[in-house]
């Protein structure tokens, strides 16, 4: 019985440490700011400009009124499209070894890419009360 426990203890051991490794390579899908990307994509698709005008940064490109935001969204005529992916890339390693080190987990800015019709690319940043907010959109060539 002993060799048939150590036996079952290493192959659970071998288990767990094969199924860290995969976790940490696997690539962490950015909820929250994916979230925000298609909550405003949604306003927008829906005329709701105001309301999508309240995700956004308030400046810079998209204005710093929804009559800007309005006018802004009248150049990009493809304002729809299922989530394609999210750049750059990070995995789930990536964000423990920053916890470890102290850092910031989230990145401080992320691209968020829809196609459909044609591709749209959806730019975020992290406010400073750590939300998410689009401080860039515009549709473009693949």
């Amino acid at each position: 019985m002993g060799k048939a426990r150590a036996l079952f203890a290493c192959f659970t051991l071998a288990f767990a440490i094969g199924g860290f490794f995969l976790w940490a390579k696997a690539e962490y899908g950015h909820p929250e700011a994916v979230s925000v990307a298609k909550t405003f994509l949604s306003r927008m698709q829906s005329g709701d400009v105001e309301g999508a005008f309240e995700l956004t940064t308030k400046n810079g490109y998209v204005g710093k009124t929804p009559a800007d935001l309005r006018a802004f969204a009248q150049r990009h005529t493809c304002m729809s499209g299922r989530l394609a992916w999210t750049s750059p890339p990070q995995t789930n390693g990536n964000r423990l070894r920053r916890l470890v080190r102290g850092q910031n987990v989230d990145m401080d800015e992320l691209n968020v890419e829809f196609e459909g019709i044609c591709l749209l690319s959806v730019r975020l940043r992290r406010t400073s009360d750590k939300g998410w907010r689009v401080f860039y959109f515009a549709s473009h060539a693949g």
